[in-house]
């Protein structure tokens, strides 16, 4: 049972960060810092990153069967 606690605590805690982690633009109404730069963009390289976790599942489960067997 206490596995099972943990999976759950540890569910909760990585929800409540990913909703606390979110990229936000900044307020145009908000005092300036004098920073001109453009927010960051977040999806230019995304199809890179889902070729790697592709990749990366691929191999870890080759792996894991090859260990079974």
């Amino acid at each position: 049972m206490r596995i099972n606690y943990n999976k759950i605590m540890l569910t909760m805690l990585l929800f409540a960060v990913s909703f606390a982690s979110f990229a936000q633009l900044p307020d145009p109404d908000g005092p300036g810092t004098g920073d001109t730069d453009p927010p960051a963009p977040i999806n230019t390289k995304i199809i890179y990153l889902a070729l790697a976790a592709v990749a990366f599942a691929f191999l870890y489960l080759r792996r894991t069967k090859a260990a079974k067997a």
